[in-house]
């Protein structure tokens, strides 16, 4: 195994131990979606997978707050947050998510460190879980959704 594949293993596995650990288990992402109605997506560095903009509520945060300010870091512009228009609790990972959907009204996204690429996803190609996720953001008509997910 090369140096660079060594450091990425170390740093995920440090990751994944600082979330098992965290005591927040609170969350907010954002379900954005661009002109010809694709979803954005962030592969994360630290566990190579496809997820939503968002992350961890930090100390005395409100979860729209949080939605924003993990945007502003993750891609390096200022959304506009909408409504939230769902709470998913990931019994795996004991974590409760809220979905909020949001747009960037202008700017250009620039990844931060945390994210290896970003994809315009069409809705039929999204992940099972994540098109849950934005199908009940989309068709969201006031009421908060809530699911567990298993």
């Amino acid at each position: 195994m090369n140096l660079r594949r060594r450091w990425f293993t170390l740093v995920q596995v440090a990751y994944d131990l600082t979330l098992k650990m965290n005591p927040r288990k609170l969350a907010a992402h954002a379900v954005i979606q661009d002109p010809e109605g694709r979803v954005l997506l962030l592969r994360s560095r630290y566990a190579d997978r496809w997820a939503l903009p968002g992350g961890g509520v930090d100390r005395r945060e409100n979860l729209d707050a949080t939605v924003m300010r993990e945007c502003r870091e993750e891609l390096g512009v200022t959304v506009s947050v909408g409504p939230m228009t769902g709470m998913y609790y990931h019994v795996d990972i004991s974590v409760y998510v809220a979905i909020f959907r949001c747009t960037i009204p202008s700017g250009t996204i620039r990844l931060s460190h945390e994210h290896s690429e970003l994809r315009w996803s069409p809705l039929a190609e999204l992940p099972l879980r994540i098109r849950q996720v934005v199908d009940d953001a989309l068709a969201a008509d006031g009421a908060t959704v809530l699911r567990t997910f298993g």
